[in-house]
């Protein structure tokens, strides 16, 4: 069975702080699992994934606030 990560465990993961991690839920930045209005998960797997995508072409994952 596939790994399932809450907020504080996906930002860990990701090494964001919880409120970024919130911003780019909400701003479908990053893959995640809707179980019901309140509840969101994290794939472990499609996390990687991600990550994996965006350090190839170079893109930053994460906004790091700087503007």
């Amino acid at each position: 069975m596939e790994q399932l990560l809450t907020y504080a465990e996906a930002a860990s993961f990701l090494r964001v702080p919880r409120g970024t991690l919130y911003s780019m839920v909400s701003r479908r930045l990053v893959p995640h699992l809707r179980l019901s209005k309140r509840l969101v998960r994290f794939s472990k797997e499609a996390l990687e994934r991600w990550v994996a995508e965006h350090e190839r072409s170079g893109v930053q994952p994460v906004d790091g606030g700087a503007r």
